[in-house]
């Protein structure tokens, strides 16, 4: 037993014997608890602070979470986040040479994985499997797109934080995790169905709603503007009408009747929904100036 620890016990037992209640047990251990999180608070802050150790960050953050107190453990997640956001560019850049995109290309080639350990166990080149440690290590995973590899944030590696953080920050993770492990959208398309887009899009309005003073409210309603928008017309590679007849396609309105027909509660989006269909059973599906102005004003509003 240190001295600090020892000077605590003292006094809770000399604190119990004055006012004759029990707290052998219980004032030493929560003391404890808050001076074991402030060790571990302070030394993360020595590796999260400085983008050279930001791989040490994340190793020390999955390996002492559980030594901290909630609150502490959700600050320190959600430095770990800023500092691989922040960092990104600084890496990417490292990827993009065409010495690593034709490593990589190669070894994507071969087995259709882009994970770290797939790539890893393809390529024998040192100073691109370097690059590929560092990337692995600092928490990052890589996509690609029109020809192209570069590296994201990769959410699924935080649920391990789950949980030890804050029920708001566990349900941000979820929702940020399902994206970066598969993409609504990529070359400005939609690759997922209708009925995911809009699955998506109810969990991030249901997330702002329920958690409105989070740390990443303010993230999420950026996100939710985005998620509308797509939801209601779709991206140019897969718009929600039909580029000819400007009539809805029949996927996009059944995710949309789908999503009303299940729902338990109201929503701002299922309002939207409701009111969308009704003017396209009056205009026979088709994409009319009147449903244009509506459309405008909603995700304007």
């Amino acid at each position: 037993m240190n001295w600090k620890k020892a000077s605590l016990l003292s006094i809770a037992i000399t604190i119990g014997s004055v006012t004759g209640l029990r707290t052998w047990g219980i004032e030493p251990v929560l003391a404890a608890t808050a001076t074991e999180s402030a060790g571990v608070y302070n030394q993360f802050q020595q590796y999260v602070q400085k983008p050279t150790s930001l791989a040490n960050a994340r190793n020390y953050l999955i390996n002492h979470i559980k030594e901290v107190d909630t609150w502490t453990a959700t600050q320190m997640t959600l430095q770990l986040e800023n500092a691989q956001k922040a960092h990104l560019i600084v890496y990417s850049e490292k990827v993009f040479p065409d010495k690593m995109q034709k490593e990589i290309n190669s070894a994507f080639s071969k087995n259709k994985n882009l994970t770290f350990t797939a790539l890893l166990n393809t390529i024998n080149d040192s100073n691109v499997r370097n690059v590929l440690i560092e990337g692995r290590d600092k928490g990052y995973k890589l996509e690609t797109s029109e020809g192209m590899y570069y590296p994201v944030m990769h959410y699924e590696g935080f649920k391990i934080f789950k949980p030890s953080v804050t029920k708001d920050i566990a349900a941000y993770i979820d929702i940020m995790a399902t994206e970066s492990n598969q993409p609504s959208v990529s070359d400005a398309a939609i690759v997922i169905s209708w009925t995911e887009l809009t699955s998506r899009a109810l969990a991030i309005e249901d997330f702002v709603t329920k958690y409105p003073a989070s740390n990443r409210s303010t993230a999420l309603q950026k996100e939710l503007l985005i998620a509308t928008s797509r939801l209601l017309y779709g991206t140019s590679n897969t718009p929600a009408y039909d580029y000819d007849e400007q009539v809805i396609k029949p996927e996009v309105k059944k995710a949309y009747e789908n999503a009303l027909k299940n729902s338990k509660v109201d929503t701002r989006i299922l309002s939207i929904l409701e009111k969308l269909l009704q003017l396209l059973n009056s205009t026979n599906n088709k994409f009319t100036p009147v449903i244009e102005k509506f459309l405008v004003e909603t995700v304007n509003s």
